[in-house]
């Protein structure tokens, strides 16, 4: 499903992707369920952690350590996780995208590790999850993420994801019926727990979003 460099595995050896495939799935709006849903999870992180002590827990102490490893600054390249959790206990927005990207934004506050949704119809060739060598993306964030130095999902056309940002080439929006979801963590976090996790995670995207579950499995280095 997605190989993993070796330049990956020489920094991170217990680098492990949770990856699930979902197909025919319908891709809509942001149901009041899920509004309803995504509002208590962020009430939750919201009393559970505070912005003083968030780097010392562990998932997200797990995720920054993964990134150093890879000689990056997770304070200037943030994870998406992160990045989430921070904006919740500043009380900043998180705007409603669709049914897929909210649910995965669901999943990534609850269990605190990076996760990406693509959309897979727009992916070319095989998937490999390696350190880049030059290129860069548009992100959805809005601006132009240089993938050098950093460790991305690539096709047969560059890189388009990454636990920091994801490209607009690959991005789920309304009407994509093929979902890529990608956890990415290490071996900070027993197989129980990401099994755990990953099944979690595929309930809440077929939940909201309908499909097909075709493959979910872990993927390590």
């Amino acid at each position: 499903m997605i190989n993993i460099a070796p330049d990956i595995r020489q920094n991170i050896a217990g680098c492990r992707l949770g990856v699930t495939v979902i197909r025919q799935a319908s891709v809509r709006g942001t149901s009041p369920q899920l509004r309803q849903e995504f509002q208590a999870i962020k009430q939750a992180v919201a009393t559970a952690y505070n912005i003083e002590t968030l780097t010392r827990v562990p998932r997200i102490l797990a995720v920054r350590n993964m990134y150093k490893r890879m000689a990056i600054d997770p304070s200037r390249y943030r994870p998406a996780s992160e990045a989430l959790v921070r904006r919740v206990l500043q009380e900043k927005n998180l705007y409603y995208i669709n049914s897929a990207v909210d649910a995965n934004n669901c999943c990534s506050l609850k269990y605190l590790v990076p996760i990406g949704i693509y959309n897979l119809d727009k992916v070319e060739g095989e998937i490999t999850f390696g350190i880049a060598k030059g290129g860069q993306y548009e992100g959805i964030n809005g601006r132009i993420f240089s993938a050098d130095g950093q460790p991305v999902l690539m096709d047969a056309q560059g890189p388009f994801g990454n636990p920091t940002t994801d490209s607009t080439r690959t991005a789920v929006t309304l009407g994509t019926s093929s979902l890529l979801s990608v956890m990415y963590c290490d071996d900070a976090i027993p197989e129980s727990e990401l099994t755990a996790m990953l099944q979690g995670t595929a309930d809440m995207m077929t939940a909201y979003n309908g499909g097909k579950i075709e493959w979910s499995g872990i993927i390590q280095a």
